[in-house]
Parts: C-alpha cells; sequence; structure tokens
C-alpha cells in the first residue's frame, strides 16, 4: 500500500524554479571547467533534472497527480541545490559560468 501524499493545490513557484535551475546550470558548468569528477557532475545533474521534470509538470492542474508530482520534484530539487553549496563555496565561479551561457566565449576574454 502506498502512503498517501498530502494535496498541493497552489500553484507552483514556476519562477523561482526557473531561477535555481539556472544556479544549478552554473554550477555545473563552473564545476566541469574547474575538473570536477564524473561522479560530482552526475550529483549536479540529477538535481537539474528533478527542477526540469518540475518545470515540465507545471501545466497540470491542481489537484492532479501531475501538480502534485510537480511539486514533490521541486521541493526534492531544491534540498539538493542547497546540499550543493555551502558558506565556503565561491559564487565567482558560478556567476562567471553563468555569463558566459549568455554571452558564450567573449564572457570569459571580457572578464580578465
Amino acid at each position: 500500500m502506498h502512503p498517501v501524499l498530502p494535496r498541493r493545490d497552489e500553484p507552483l513557484p514556476v519562477d523561482a524554479i526557473r531561477d535555481l535551475l539556472g544556479i544549478v546550470r552554473s554550477a555545473y558548468e563552473a564545476e566541469r571547467r574547474g575538473g570536477a569528477s564524473r561522479a560530482e557532475l552526475a550529483r549536479i545533474e540529477r538535481v537539474g533534472k528533478l527542477l526540469h521534470n518540475a518545470l515540465s509538470l507545471a501545466g497540470s492542474a491542481p489537484g492532479t497527480m501531475g501538480h502534485r508530482a510537480a511539486w514533490e520534484q521541486a521541493e526534492e530539487g531544491a534540498r539538493r541545490v542547497a546540499d550543493l553549496v555551502d558558506t565556503l563555496t565561491p559564487a565567482e565561479p558560478i556567476v562567471q559560468a553563468a555569463v558566459g551561457r549568455v554571452w558564450g566565449t567573449r564572457a570569459t576574454r571580457q572578464a580578465r
């Protein structure tokens, strides 16, 4: 028997989920540039997939399984984003990676 999950009828915070996904994408790029292991990159990728899944389900009507699943994916993704960083994680590489995603290779040259 499966446990009954609480009903979540409030709207999904889509903008906040997009913001977190952007942070995760930038963190992935920063770690990749920094020579992170495949295991660490896979860990970051799993967090991104949770947030991506939540966004994919965001159009589900309140009270449906899709809406509930979107909330579950969003909440789990948010918890895991918090686990990716700590107070000692410098933001500069993450910001540079985000800028690089917008500007392409020009960002790296202009930042120097």
